[in-house]
């Protein structure tokens, strides 16, 4: 995308510009079930669902986003594209499309089916 300064910082996770925490990533692993995520914060809209809360547990450290340090301000979406071919390269693996699915209607399907053990019937 072209954002100089971008680094990571001794002692804590994500990716931090200029002491302010632009990008997190998380990996949870719990009774064999991996859990994880990955979050960008492309535009100043990103940065309101901070107001109140210590972003990671990190007391005194501020939030900032992508377009405060590029020239030219670029969308989520065309964010995601940039993002999507450095992953392809770092990871030598080709990524397909899929269609979004409706959250409640695939936890509803997950329920479907779920044994005496409590599993999820996957």
């Amino acid at each position: 995308v072209g954002v100089e300064g971008a680094v990571r910082e001794d002692d804590v996770t994500g990716i931090w510009i200029g002491g302010k925490k632009v990008a997190a990533l998380g990996v949870k692993v719990r009774r064999w079930i991996t859990m994880h995520g990955l979050a960008v914060n492309v535009d100043q809209k990103s940065l309101g669902n901070f107001d109140g809360i210590v972003p990671c547990g990190l007391v005194g450290k501020d939030v900032t986003c992508i377009n405060d340090h590029l020239e030219h301000p670029i969308t989520a979406q065309e964010f995601a594209i940039h993002m999507r071919k450095a992953l392809e390269q770092t990871f030598e693996i080709k990524l397909v499309d899929c269609p979004l699915v409706d959250a409640a209607a695939a936890a509803a399907a997950a329920d479907v089916g779920a044994g005496e053990e409590g599993g999820r019937g996957w």
